[in-house]
């Protein structure tokens, strides 16, 4: 071989090794805009799917997935990072019922096989704004709503806090210590499929830049 042939050999070579990187590239790169449509897709769906469901079929909640429907509770954004949740999950019926006896609006806990109260620890509260307790364990409420929901379960929010009657009722039942609040109990477990997602975007709640009559966004 001359020098001329094998030059054209390492020439032909290199441009299939450069061909074979770019192509490679551009897969990998493909793979993770799909990977990321679908990932966006899953979440959304999740969002817009989530129902409040108080009907359940017989099937028990493994204590396995109450532990990551709590995880994904803690995941939670809170104030000053003082994550101030305390989660008490309950598969026992007689427990569920006798928190019902006295919450007019927690109908899901009739036939419930699982149950999650949402509590703010006030031990870890900071003093600039002890407030946050409650916006912090409504996030994680809704994240369990969210994972419930992604998991193939059902769940409601049924609220406690601000009822004085209903938040001391459930501290009768639970045994509360003093600095524990109640904020809310999620009844859970497999849907029979009664309840269906609710459609409840409405533009008109839209604004743009500050308050305006119109809130609907035009490019005029």
């Amino acid at each position: 071989m001359n020098k001329s042939q094998l030059l054209s050999l390492l020439l032909a070579i290199a441009l299939f090794i450069t061909t074979y990187k770019l192509v490679d590239v551009r897969r990998k790169s493909e793979e993770t805009e799909q990977s990321a449509t679908t990932q966006r897709e899953a979440v959304l769906s999740v969002i817009q799917n989530r129902k409040s469901v108080r009907h359940y079929t017989d099937k028990k909640v493994s204590q396995e997935d109450l532990i990551t429907i709590m995880e994904a509770g803690m995941a939670a954004p809170s104030g000053h990072d003082t994550r101030p949740w305390q989660f008490i999950a309950i598969t026992d019926r007689s427990t569920m019922l006798e928190l019902r006896k006295e919450l007019e609006w927690a109908s899901g806990l009739d036939g419930s096989p699982a149950a999650i109260v949402v509590c703010g620890d006030m031990s870890k509260v900071d003093e600039r704004n002890p407030e946050f307790w409650i916006t912090d364990n409504s996030a994680a409420t809704q994240n369990m709503l969210l994972a419930i929901e992604a998991m193939g379960l059902g769940g409601v929010w049924s609220t406690l806090y601000p009822g004085e009657e209903r938040m001391q009722h459930a501290r009768n039942v639970l045994n509360l210590p003093d600095h524990i609040m109640p904020l809310c109990i999620i009844p859970l477990g497999y849907p029979t499929g009664v309840e269906k997602a609710k459609d409840k975007f409405d533009i008109n709640n839209i604004h743009w830049e500050k308050w305006t009559k119109k809130s609907v966004k035009t490019d005029e």
